[in-house]
């Protein structure tokens, strides 16, 4: 079943020290929790769905600064495969890889995207590599006749 909501719930971001060199980013995601939750399909329409929490961190090494993201995802399901997922998350904080690559996958695209204007704003260098146009110099060209 589908995704249907995503939210950010906080976004912070320090920085703690100007950009040196040897600078080091790096970037991490954890689903925090998992919960049931009644999702609003129209004006007296509820279904049964899932809530994952997550949180996306990105630390600037040595000490140099860090933008953290929390935010939640909203996935539809039949009330079945609700019961299993979340059997398995509070026996084993687990889910199972299909799903866990889908709702990863959404949250690092809006997160990095936000984390990347965070880092902006502080004057920190952008935690993934940015495509760079630099200038094409074409060495003359031999006759050929």
């Amino acid at each position: 079943m589908p995704i249907v909501g995503f939210n950010f719930d906080k976004t912070t971001a320090e920085k703690k020290a100007n950009v040196k060199k040897g600078m080091q980013a790096s970037h991490s995601i954890l689903i925090k929790s998992v919960l049931p939750e009644k999702i609003n399909l129209g004006k007296e329409q509820t279904s049964s769905g899932l809530k994952f929490t997550f949180e996306y961190n990105v630390k600037y090494e040595p000490k140099i600064g860090e933008v953290n993201v929390t935010g939640h995802i909203l996935f539809l399901e039949e009330e079945k495969r609700i019961k299993e997922i979340l059997t398995n998350w509070t026996k084993n904080k687990k889910i199972e890889s299909e799903l866990t690559t889908q709702i990863i996958n959404t949250a690092i695209v809006k997160s990095t995207i936000k984390a990347l204007s965070l880092s902006q704003d502080l004057n920190l260098p952008p935690h993934l590599p940015i495509p760079v146009v630099s200038p094409h110099i074409d060495k003359a060209r031999e006759y050929i006749g």
